[in-house]
């Protein structure tokens, strides 16, 4: 006899309140402590000199994150999503230009394309990764097309080596949204240091966290100093560089703070630890669900490839489970465990890019002046993205430190409940039932 579903009135699996993810030690503090009695909270200047470049806390953390990532610079930023739209800035990314992306990422990755200018175009995905799919990217290149914006989405890489092949063809850039896999790697090489520049994340939500705050990183002098230039008020100091005139760019005030690097230096040396947590966690769930679940697929791992479990995102099955996927959500967190249910909408979903708001001061259904390409937002264009919206289930705060096997086996148990008492919730939401292992 299965026991009452706490959804219908019976007890949960756990009333456990899980702790918040608190990465910060006595490291972090010391080291905040040591730039406040300095009184020197940032050093930058918008002037030749080094100051340029920041002060002494930034250029640390940034020589440690070259070092880490094993690349030439890291140009560190107060936010990956400065970092992001200073990326397409120093490729020489403008108004005209496509730029291929996911539809299935933060927003920040798209905006950061029309921030500057150029309009992106939205490539479906694999459904196994929900990273880009490189035949489709491949079918949406054109001669307006100037880069490549890959995702490496809830922490697993995306298929570098056939974007990089394409890139190489069609003389593209490569940019890497890498804000939710940091230290990942495909074919071992880290993900974010494959492509010309690759951006991560220290938001307040991530695996290693400055409150805010991003890195770029490059292998190419010339685009490091760009980044640069963009970061901050770059328009003082473009003869200094030795830029021409034709590379004019116009900068912004995108610098770290002294304090955020304090903080982000001693986060960078605990990444391979908090990951390895996240790792252990997920390979432990991966083998319960496997074993306990036919309507449940655990994340893809791809070969040749470490995912470090940005977010736990699994494929629900409503066919097989018999309850809809939002239904068995809220019933699995009426349970106690945190349970998300569909992966966000297509961006291009968004009225931004249907009503072409920000395409130019003509406005829609005009084509701004300065763009002759035949871009499209109709439902339809990714169908593997947006068949992900309805077929996905996730965990974003169960998997990483300080939980442990103990609290991923709550998960299991309250779904294997949930499952189990699929007749009930028939009962009382008209709904079929579904199939769980015996």
């Amino acid at each position: 006899m299965f026991e009452e579903l706490a959804l219908l009135g019976g007890e949960p699996v756990t009333r456990k309140e899980f702790p918040p993810y608190n990465t910060i030690d006595e490291r972090e503090k010391a080291e905040v402590l040591e730039v406040l009695d300095s009184g020197v909270l940032s050093a930058f200047l918008a002037a030749p000199g080094p100051a340029f470049r920041g002060g002494p806390k930034v250029r640390k953390l940034e020589q440690a994150w070259a070092e880490h990532f094993g690349v030439k610079h890291a140009v560190s930023m107060n936010s990956a999503t400065s970092a992001l739209c200073a990326a397409v800035a120093a490729c020489g990314i403008g108004p005209g230009d496509e730029v291929i992306t996911s539809p299935l990422t933060m927003t920040a990755t798209a905006t950061a394309v029309l921030a500057n200018g150029a309009v992106p175009v939205f490539a479906d995905v694999d459904p196994r990764t929900l990273n880009l799919d490189p035949a489709s990217v491949g079918r949406c290149i054109t001669e307006r097309t100037k880069a490549i914006y890959v995702v490496h989405l809830a922490g697993h890489p995306a298929d570098m080596d056939p974007v990089m092949e394409l890139a190489s063809t069609h003389d593209l850039f490569v940019l890497e949204d890498n804000a939710q896999a940091p230290g990942a790697q495909y074919k071992g090489r880290y993900t974010g240091c494959i492509g010309h520049i690759g951006v991560f994340s220290l938001n307040c939500h991530k695996t290693i966290q400055a409150g805010e705050g991003g890195v770029a990183v490059t292998n190419d002098d010339r685009l490091a100093d760009r980044l640069c230039l963009v970061r901050n008020h770059g328009e003082t100091r473009l003869e200094s560089l030795g830029l021409s005139a034709d590379e004019y760019l116009i900068g912004f005030n995108f610098r770290m703070t002294e304090m955020e690097a304090a903080v982000a230096y001693h986060q960078l040396g605990k990444l391979e630890q908090l990951n390895a947590w996240r790792i252990r966690l997920a390979d432990y769930l991966t083998r319960r669900i496997t074993e306990e679940f036919d309507c449940l697929s655990p994340p893809h791992v791809a070969p040749d490839c470490t995912h470090v479990y940005y977010l736990y995102h699994m494929r629900y099955d409503e066919a097989k489970a018999g309850i809809p996927l939002d239904l068995f959500a809220e019933a699995v967190r009426a349970e106690g465990i945190p349970l998300s249910a569909r992966w966000m909408p297509p961006l291009y979903r968004m009225s931004i890019y249907r009503q072409r708001s920000a395409f130019g001061d003509s406005g829609w259904p005009f084509r701004p002046p300065w763009y002759h390409g035949e871009v499209s937002y109709t439902e339809g264009i990714c169908p593997h993205a947006e068949a992900a919206e309805h077929s996905s289930a996730y965990l974003e705060t169960l998997v990483r430190r300080p939980n442990t096997e103990e609290d991923m086996e709550l998960a299991v148990r309250a779904m294997r409940k949930v499952l189990d008492g699929r007749a009930a919730l028939s009962e009382s939401h008209a709904v079929q039932a579904g199939c769980v292992k015996t």
